[in-house]
């Protein structure tokens, strides 16, 4: 603190009238360094942050009587400012809750809550589907009318599983050969799905189609993923 230690020197042996600061010209702060430099001079690159100057100034203030920090840590601004290097707890209280901080500590925490959330909410499984382009619809035996799906099945889960699959949303529904899908432990697995109704059941057009995939194991492991059913006209 250079308006507190300057001008350096001893009061005794000082004149009468002659301004002196706390300082008492001592050196220590110089001898105990380990770079050797002069704190006194202001912040200099070879400060390697030790303290060993602080603690040696502290030993000097106590022994003249003076109060302890004139060598401590502190900001430019606060030297500029002609702060003291140790603010009281309503000034260091003031600079951490300010607005931004605020703000910033906020965004954070809800940044950090969401992805809590999601890690603990998520499910272990999940299924993609797409329709066979190679072929939209075709008629089949029986007077059905058949559309083919690709499924891809990924279990996130660290151990294997089996899952049960179901088709909703269209009036007599069903799904040949196929009934439960093993997918090993992090791993996935490709299935051809064909889906038939009976071709007098339906409209032509366009109708949504809902595949319920759920573990046998735990049936509040499940997921819900929604296509399209093509009726040709």
């Amino acid at each position: 603190d250079a308006n507190r230690g300057e001008p350096r020197g001893n009061k005794k042996k000082a004149k009468e009238g002659q301004p002196v600061g706390d300082c008492v010209d001592c050196d220590w702060c110089v001898q105990v360094c380990p770079t050797g430099i002069d704190i006194r001079n202001g912040l200099q690159y070879e400060c390697i942050g030790c303290a060993l100057c602080i603690d040696a100034c502290d030993q000097v203030m106590d022994k003249v009587g003076r109060p302890r920090g004139l060598i401590a840590y502190s900001t430019e601004r606060a030297q500029l400012a002609g702060k003291p290097a140790h603010e009281g707890w309503r000034e260091v209280l003031a600079h951490i809750l300010r607005p931004r901080v605020i703000l910033y500590t906020s965004l954070l925490l809800f940044i950090v809550s969401g992805f809590a959330w999601a890690l603990l909410t998520r499910t272990p499984v999940k299924m993609n589907v797409m329709r066979d382009r190679a072929s939209l619809a075709r008629e089949v035996e029986g007077g059905k009318i058949e559309n083919v799906y690709q499924l891809r099945v990924m279990n996130t889960s660290e151990s294997a599983r089996r899952f049960v699959l179901e088709v909703e949303g269209l009036p007599g529904a069903t799904v040949p050969g196929l009934r439960e899908i093993e997918v090993e432990a992090a791993g996935s697995r490709d299935v051809a799905l064909r889906v038939q109704v009976d071709a007098e059941s339906l409209a032509p057009g366009s109708h949504t189609v809902y595949f319920n995939l759920q573990a046998v194991d735990a049936p509040d492991v499940r997921v819900h993923e929604k296509s399209s059913f093509l009726q040709p006209r």
